[in-house]
């Protein structure tokens, strides 16, 4: 019993050294970051996140660094998994950019749910700019609110679509001001598509068009007859 204190106090001591040892071992350095899942949060982004926190893979917070850039407009959800000895695996979910709008000589990238996730003078990834959204003002980081939802709401749609069927880099722009009359332009094509009603026959039909139809020549193509036909502009 007379050892037990010494013994203790030795096994402590272990402990805390081990501990230490595992705190500041250089092969516990957080070298490698494996950034998944992010376009618009760039990995230069993450990275800045991940170097404000402490650079051990036992001592690195997580949670902190997941909250960070969850603040982000981009960021939907963020997972972060620790890989021994040094890496982290950092998988992110974006708010997709459905559309932009353009505002007094910028655009605004609206998200699937109606959110204004950024304010800028380009567009960074393919997706149509949106022409006929009725609004006055909006909040950055809150969803926009549109006199028009039902226009809206077809936007979303169809911008679902066109990442389905790989048509972002082709329609350029959508204008949906009149819901039952719905018209995109691919370069100088004018295509008539008319109603959004969920089908997809249409958008299959343009994209058998667009294979061969050369979008430089000025013309309308009228998706609602029954046997689509390219008009060229005279």
């Amino acid at each position: 019993m007379k050892r037990s204190g010494p013994l203790a106090a030795l096994f402590g001591i272990c402990i805390v050294m081990t501990v230490m040892l595992l705190f500041f071992l250089p092969v516990f350095g957080i070298t490698d970051i494996q950034i998944n899942g992010n376009e618009l949060f760039t990995d230069e982004m993450v990275k800045a996140v991940i170097n404000n926190n402490n650079n051990n893979i036992f001592a690195f917070n997580g949670g902190k660094a997941i909250k960070e850039m969850e603040k982000s407009n981009y960021i939907k959800k963020v997972q972060i998994t620790k890989k021994l000895p040094h890496t982290l695996v950092v998988d992110i979910e974006e708010n997709k950019v459905r559309g932009y709008v353009e505002f007094t000589g910028s655009y605004l990238y609206l998200s699937d749910n109606g959110l204004v996730i950024d304010v800028r003078s380009d567009m960074v990834k393919p997706a149509p700019i949106i022409m006929g959204l009725q609004f006055a003002t909006f909040t950055l980081g809150e969803p926009i609110e549109t006199d028009n939802p039902e226009a809206f709401e077809a936007m979303i749609s169809l911008s679902e679509m066109f990442e389905k069927y790989e048509l972002m880099n082709d329609v350029l722009k959508v204008d949906i001001s009149d819901p039952e009359n719905i018209k995109f332009y691919c370069d100088n094509v004018q295509v008539i598509y008319g109603e959004n009603d969920g089908s997809t026959n249409r958008l299959l039909t343009l994209i058998e068009i667009l294979k061969n139809l050369d979008t430089s020549i000025p013309g309308t193509l009228d998706l609602t007859l029954e046997n689509p036909t390219f008009v060229y502009t005279s």
